[in-house]
């Protein structure tokens, strides 16, 4: 049973929201702010966090970048439900969450996106307890920008290239989200456009292919996963 945690600081919203999820077999809990949320995750990390913006004090966007930058809660699955609905609030919600819903909503939306994340996620898992065991390791060479395969062909990278593959090898079997991308060229994420990530992601994916193996999975609104076994090459 998935645990849920829906904050919501308008107490009808929160009640019937706890009712719907309820009725469908989740472990919901609720809280009206982000003091009360704290308190829900120091007894369990919940499997997903249904997030208001607009809360008395911290406000979402914030809860949810934090949720996002604490290594014990960053796989955590968040969706916004908020009336804030102009294209600048969702660019923003997403680059923290995996949805995004305006107000006033059908509860049949909600659990509509509650149960296909929370699908996703334990397909992802299943296959994450799977990869990258029983694959060959390749060695990477930072200072040289050379990767090589397990048969020891050696190919080359660039600089950006290298970078990105530091970040995927220095999280092995976890999602690396665009946010982790861009900080990791020290670029803002509002000015590091999409499509230039995706860009770098497909050559690197291009370089590091043999058959019909990805060696880099996409997930969409959440990032992208090494699959195969890297390990740097101490200099």
């Amino acid at each position: 049973m998935a645990r849920i945690y829906f904050v919501e600081d308008n107490a009808v919203l929160l009640e019937n929201g706890l009712l719907w999820l309820k009725s469908e077999g989740y472990d919901a809990h609720g809280a009206s702010s982000s003091k009360e949320l704290s308190s829900l995750m120091e007894e369990q990390i919940p499997s997903l966090v249904i997030l208001d913006w607009n809360l008395p004090g911290e406000d979402g966007l914030s809860i949810a970048s934090k949720l996002r930058n604490d290594p014990t809660t960053q796989n955590i699955l968040i969706i916004f439900v908020t009336a804030r609905n102009s294209m600048d609030d969702k660019l923003s919600g997403l680059s923290e969450a995996d949805a995004y819903i305006t107000k006033p909503f059908d509860y049949r939306e909600l659990l509509a996106t509650t149960h296909t994340l929370l699908r996703r996620f334990s397909n992802n898992s299943q296959a994450d307890d799977k990869a990258p065991q029983d694959q060959n390791t390749w060695l990477h060479s930072p200072s040289q920008h050379i990767i090589c395969t397990p048969d020891s062909q050696a190919i080359e990278i660039n600089e950006r290239e290298s970078i990105l593959l530091k970040l995927f090898t220095q999280h092995a079997g976890k999602i690396v989200s665009p946010k982790m991308v861009s900080e990791a060229f020290n670029e803002d994420l509002s000015i590091f456009e999409k499509n230039r990530i995706e860009v770098l992601v497909s050559r690197l994916r291009n370089k590091l292919k043999t058959g019909n193996d990805n060696p880099i999975r996409s997930f969409r609104n959440r990032g992208y996963q090494l699959m195969i076994n890297i390990k740097k090459v101490e200099e």
